[in-house]
């Protein structure tokens, strides 16, 4: 008898949760303590296999300045290693008491 070779679907990959282990909250812009006391920007990114954050780009926020803020603060971000990159969109809130 000849083997014969049965070919099976790949099982498709179950995708973890992200695990952030290091968060760091974006500063709030002296420049704005005036005029605009809360806000929220919304990030896209991309989570990296070591768990680094590559390419954040602001999609929706109330001012320039809260974006860069928002930016400087997930780059330092550090999720759990994952087994490929993802790309994520989070909503950072700015509230000043």
């Amino acid at each position: 008898t000849v083997p014969v070779a049965v070919a099976r679907q790949a099982e498709p990959e179950e995708e973890v949760p992200l695990a952030l282990i290091k968060k760091v909250d974006p500063d709030y812009p002296r420049q704005l303590l005036a005029s605009q006391r809360t806000g929220t920007v919304t990030l896209r990114f991309t989570v990296l296999p070591d768990g680094s954050v590559q390419d954040p780009e602001a999609l929706k926020s109330p001012h320039r300045r809260l974006s860069a803020a928002a930016i400087d603060a997930v780059k330092q971000w550090r999720f759990a290693p994952i087994g490929k990159p993802r790309q994520v969109s989070v909503d950072v809130g700015f509230m000043v008491e």
